[in-house]
């Protein structure tokens, strides 16, 4: 076999092998770079799978569909150990990036080792890492919606019409584990409703009404899942800025290399005067909004700008400039590809919340980018080697800083 062969054998292995070896010391470490919420919502939400455990279910309510916890009380009801759960969940997050190869090599038909490469960064994500250690609702919700997906991208690929209901069938899972999954579901229901025969989509139909059906029975018992008090933000302009602050934030990963910013440098010399008239007086509007910058900086959640404006500038320049950056470079990008536009509206209006966290957005955005459907943003990103190296390397610089920041508590001040 040839040397140089051999050499690059040895690290794509390393590359994808460091990822799971860091993850399984974060778990023996009892790692969160969540600056403590995914512990803490581990926590909380333990006595709700001890009630389920011992078939009780109306003294614990969460505000979220009860699949998850389901899940892991039966796992305690059989091994009674918190500790066996966890390192149970942590084998089972690791089906994440075996499904977003799964996914991709269905879509982008390029080298699978830059695929099996790109998969593997994800399991450097903090909140990815946070919520397979600690057992998260939000994780559980996302493995279900990649496989579904994979199945999604099967039917398209052999038109079976068994895995349009595998499709389904998993994308109620993710439902039933965070509530806000209804609006992806409704994705692949539209689409449907496009490209099936009018009988083959009734058929798809019903059996939705049919998986909704235990929802509205945990509805009628749990009114909490939809409380609009705790799920729509009342200040619409904080929840807009910081949903377009992460989306900047997670364009960066994206964007950092040859060929997707000459899209986006060449799409802004282009830039009509209406254009450029209509991005100044946004721009004029928002720094005068005194509202934007009167945000309390000790506010949970905000995202990674948020923070970061706070610690360095003790105001909100950056984060402000962040959440235009994302408004500018989403228009851009929607500009040159309008299909991103449906994942854009789809992870707005999951993410009304009054108060916004990086883990509604995180892996879930990147996700959706990658595996919907193919477009600019993610084919540059694994056109070669180089620039899946840089993305890999943008991740693992990211986590290197969320575990610098675990270690040295530096935003856990800013934490109410």
């Amino acid at each position: 076999m040839n040397e140089k062969l051999i050499k690059n054998n040895i690290v794509i292995i390393f590359l994808a092998v460091i990822p799971i070896f860091s993850l399984i010391i974060g778990f023996i470490l009892n790692e969160d770079l969540s600056t403590g919420g995914a512990k803490w919502d581990f926590n909380l939400t333990w006595p709700i799978i001890i009630d389920y455990s011992n078939f009780n279910f109306t003294t614990s309510i969460t505000r979220h569909m009860p699949l998850h916890y389901a899940l892991l009380s039966i796992l305690n009801k059989v091994f009674n150990s918190q500790e066996f759960i966890r390192i149970f969940y942590l084998f089972f997050s690791f089906l994440l990036p075996i499904f977003i190869y799964l996914n991709l090599i269905k879509i982008y038909n390029y080298n699978k080792i830059i695929l099996l490469v790109f998969s593997s960064s994800f399991l450097f994500i903090p909140l990815f890492r946070a919520s397979s250690i600690w057992a998260n609702a939000h994780l559980t919700a996302t493995i279900f919606f990649l496989i579904g997906n994979y199945f999604h991208l099967k039917s398209k690929e052999k038109n079976i019409f068994s895995y349009k209901i595998i499709n389904l069938l998993f994308l109620s899972f993710s439902i039933y584990c965070i509530q806000t999954y209804f609006l992806l579901y409704l994705f692949y229901l539209y689409n449907y409703f496009l490209s099936e025969k009018f009988k083959n989509f009734i058929k798809l139909f019903l059996f939705s009404v049919l998986l909704s059906l235990p929802g509205l029975i945990f509805i009628i018992l749990n009114p909490r899942i939809v409380g609009f008090g705790d799920i729509i933000t009342r200040d619409i302009l904080y929840t807009f800025s910081a949903n377009f602050s992460l989306i900047f934030f997670f364009f960066i990963f994206l964007l950092i290399n040859k060929e997707n910013l000459t899209i986006i440098l060449n799409q802004i010399k282009i830039f009509n005067k209406i254009e450029i008239v209509t991005i100044l007086i946004i721009v004029f509007y928002v720094f005068y909004n005194q509202d934007l910058f009167s945000l309390d900086p000790r506010l949970r959640g905000g995202g990674f700008f948020y923070k970061l404006s706070y610690l360095v500038l003790s105001n909100n320049i950056i984060f402000i400039t962040s959440f235009l950056l994302g408004l500018i470079t989403s228009y851009i990008v929607v500009k040159y590809e309008p299909k991103i536009l449906l994942i854009l509206l789809i992870m707005n209006l999951m993410s009304l919340n009054f108060i916004v966290y990086q883990k509604y957005f995180e892996p879930l955005f990147l996700i959706m980018l990658t595996i919907l459907f193919k477009n600019f943003l993610i084919n540059n990103v694994l056109l070669n080697f180089k620039n899946t190296l840089v993305f890999y390397g943008l991740i693992f610089l990211y986590f290197l800083t969320a575990y610098i920041n675990y270690l040295g508590k530096i935003s856990f001040n800013l934490v109410l």
